[in-house]
């Protein structure tokens, strides 16, 4: 096994990279990142204690750095599956970006699993020099908005971390939640929802008594207050229904509370307004008079989404695409075409390399890990040589620097003009149907009233 015994300490290739992933990740991938919760952040001082951190785990590689984002200017040291550091060569890698393995029997690491102790001994130290150890409970992504089952390794660091302080430091463990508002490609929204620490000064006596009865109280408790953090639809047979509904209730939930200022952990409380509603009937399943509204709710979601995929339509065109707004996007589209097709051009080879190696992605949710870490670098290197070339044919080196600062400007440009040509595109599609009086048209609008309705009462 590599040496792990310095992974609290920063690198200055670990610098470079923190702030050039950071940037990037923060105001390129995304178009919306925003933290909520951040006065729970502990103070960052010199002496000051070390902290665990625990989050969902939803999209790979991207909650690792919304983790690393959220908490700036900590720099976390992240705890990984053990068998990705099989080669010694990715080990020296993922070892310089601050990650420790964790050796689980289900990943073919059974005979690595006495390792555990002396990596959770790493990350002790890692706390008592005032450092922060992240995990994911989960143990392994989950696909959509769900929170899967605890492991206890997080709680094992704890309580180690409180023993080798004689229990005299109150430990804090710090829950965060992702809040996604899509997973795939980028300039999407990403809410970091950061919760107050938990405290298990209360759990120390257990602890001495019945270590594991201790870790497994613990266990509940973080979960718990993860799961208030986030979006869990555990309705898994009719998810994609309760997930359209959840999403139809925003603006109801923006006019009863009066929200002007409407940020994201905004979008996310009105989510889980309604899915906790729905969720307290068994997603309608308990036989009451309320379950059976929300039965017939959900089932009315369910043919509401079959409908859309027939269509081939999404809900925000048949919520509100007007004639005047569809001319003015079709106008804009028309004049902007030249610096479309530019832009398009610039950013063919990187995006090309991105899209055929992600596509190589067994697991779908590692799509955009993928996506964003060959970006890192296909997208530097072309800029990089387009630079050069810049400098070559101008002899100026200001024009060069000038073309490197707009060159990820042209990314966005290509991504919005994608998006304005999907939208058209779904607003052609209204139209015809609308044209010639298409009747599963017509019965979707019908369905989306009857639901609002619904919404509404709520």
């Amino acid at each position: 096994m590599l040496d792990f015994s310095k992974i609290g300490k920063t690198t200055f290739v670990y610098n470079i990279l923190y702030d050039y992933v950071g940037i990037v990740f923060r105001f390129i991938y995304y178009r919306k990142f925003q933290v909520a919760g951040r006065r729970n952040l502990p103070r960052k001082s010199r002496g000051s204690d070390g902290f665990v951190v625990i989050c969902n785990h939803q999209n790979g590689l991207l909650d690792a750095l919304g983790i690393i984002c959220a908490v700036a200017p900590y720099k976390p040291v992240f705890i990984a599956r053990g068998d990705i550091f099989r080669k010694e060569s990715v080990g020296r890698m993922l070892r310089m970006l601050r990650i420790l393995p964790a050796f689980r029997q289900r990943e073919g690491e059974a005979e690595n699993l006495d390792k555990n102790h002396i990596v959770f001994q790493y990350a002790v130290n890692v706390l008592r020099e005032g450092g922060v150890v992240a995990l994911f409970p989960e143990a392994g992504h989950q696909n959509r908005h769900f929170l899967g089952t605890f492991k206890k390794g997080f709680a094992r660091i704890a309580f180690e971390y409180a023993e080798a302080c004689n229990f005299q430091k109150d430990v804090k463990i710090l829950p965060m939640g992702h809040y996604y508002s899509g997973y795939f490609g980028m300039q999407q929204d990403l809410l970091m929802n950061i919760g107050e620490p938990i405290n298990i000064a209360d759990l120390y006596d257990t602890y001495k008594e019945s270590p594991e009865r201790a870790r497994h109280l613990l266990n509940i408790r973080a979960r718990e207050r993860v799961e208030s953090l986030m979006l869990n639809i555990e309705e898994v047979d009719n998810y994609d229904a309760v997930e359209q509904l959840c999403e139809m209730y925003v603006p109801v939930y923006k006019k009863k509370k009066g929200i002007k200022n409407w940020r994201l952990k905004h979008h996310l409380a009105a989510k889980r307004q309604l899915n906790n509603a729905l969720k307290r009937t068994g997603y309608g399943k308990d036989g009451s008079a309320e379950g059976d509204a929300a039965a017939d709710l959900i089932s009315k979601g369910a043919r509401y989404v079959a409908n859309l995929k027939q269509l081939r339509l999404d809900d925000r065109v048949v919520e509100h695409a007007n004639v005047g707004g569809f001319i003015a996007r079709t106008l804009l589209w028309i004049v902007l075409l030249p610096l479309f097709i530019a832009s398009a051009a610039i950013n063919a080879i990187p995006l090309g390399i991105g899209a055929r190696i992600s596509s190589k992605a067994k697991d779908k949710m590692l799509v955009p890990s993928f996506r964003l870490g060959v970006g890192l670098i296909s997208f530097l290197v072309w800029y990089l040589l387009l630079f050069a070339a810049v400098w070559i044919v101008f002899k100026k080196f200001w024009i060069a620097l000038l073309a490197l600062l707009v060159l990820p400007l042209t990314l966005l440009l290509d991504h919005n003009a994608k998006a304005l040509g999907s939208k058209l595109m779904n607003r052609i599609r209204k139209l015809r149907l609308q044209a010639r009086r298409d009747p599963l048209y017509a019965e979707t609008v019908a369905l989306r009233r009857d639901i609002m309705n619904y919404l509404e009462q709520i």
